[in-house]
């Protein structure tokens, strides 16, 4: 089955927090918007500034990229 470029999965944002990552895919569930999170445990258990590697991160599919930032960007 072929891979559409509308279901590619990206990474939206990149959090030095796991607690502001898992309020992101809360803020983008309550929105109907389809996400999940990598690396929210390596983020909590060692939370250093400027460690991309060590940062948690949402991702959505691709289709989804702008509303999903639309969203983020909002007050609350």
């Amino acid at each position: 089955m072929e891979e559409k470029d509308n279901d590619k999965i990206i990474v939206l944002k990149q959090f030095e927090s796991a607690i502001d990552a898992n309020i992101a895919k809360t803020k983008l569930d309550a929105y109907g918007i389809p996400c999940f999170l990598t690396d929210e445990n390596l983020a909590g258990l060692y939370p250093l500034p400027n460690m991309t590697s060590m940062q948690a991160r949402i991702h959505v599919f691709e289709n989804d990229r702008e509303q999903a930032l639309q969203i983020l960007m909002e007050e609350n």
